[in-house]
């Protein structure tokens, strides 16, 4: 992080460089993970498609790119939040990604049977629950951690849109649900 006020690693002027993740395309890094945690590791994570829609029960694949921006080969392993509807493939299990190198994990969402009013509860209120469910707006949320530094990490959020859902005019409607919110690994 620079005293600018912009992310380390793409440069993306962020408002509050001392909690939160990253914004810019494709980098979702930890803010307080770059300040305080080994400045030789470094990772970026982002969907290749943010933005999905399905229709109730269908499980959505979505590609997740996993960028070591890292002075040396590190290993990283996905927290995912929501352990019921999201399940992560990594495609070498355990084999570290070389400075500079992308690999494709694999994500899995499985839509909700009945996306009614009530998946929007409290319980699921949290990350990688239903962010928007009266809108038909769910999210799959995901952080990559570095192996060696659980404080490095990055995340991503996929948006999954209930097909059919619409507007009262018959169109499908803008979505329009904020990014979800999760602790930073390292509060101030």
């Amino acid at each position: 992080m620079s005293a600018t006020g912009h992310c380390r690693l793409c440069g993306t002027e962020v408002p509050d460089e001392r909690h939160g993740y990253c914004e810019g395309p494709l980098c979702g890094a930890d803010l307080a993970g770059q300040r305080v945690g080994d400045p030789g590791v470094a990772v970026q994570v982002g969907f290749e498609r943010a933005r999905v829609a399905a229709r109730p029960g269908e499980v959505v694949e979505a590609r997740l790119l996993v960028r070591n921006r890292g002075r040396r080969a590190e290993r990283f392993r996905i927290r995912v939040f929501d352990t019921e509807r999201v399940a992560v493939t990594e495609p070498e299990p355990g084999a570290p990604i070389g400075p500079g190198a992308e690999v494709v994990w694999t994500v899995r969402y499985r839509v909700p049977r009945d996306p009614g009013p009530l998946a929007a509860g409290p319980a699921a209120a949290g990350p990688g629950g239903a962010a928007d469910a009266a809108s038909g707006l769910y999210y799959a949320a995901v952080r990559a951690e570095a192996v060696r530094d659980a404080r490095v990490g990055a995340a991503a959020v996929l948006d999954v849109r209930i097909r059919g859902e619409t507007d009262g005019a018959g169109r499908i409607r803008a979505i329009r649900a904020p990014i979800p919110r999760w602790p930073a690994t390292c509060p101030e």
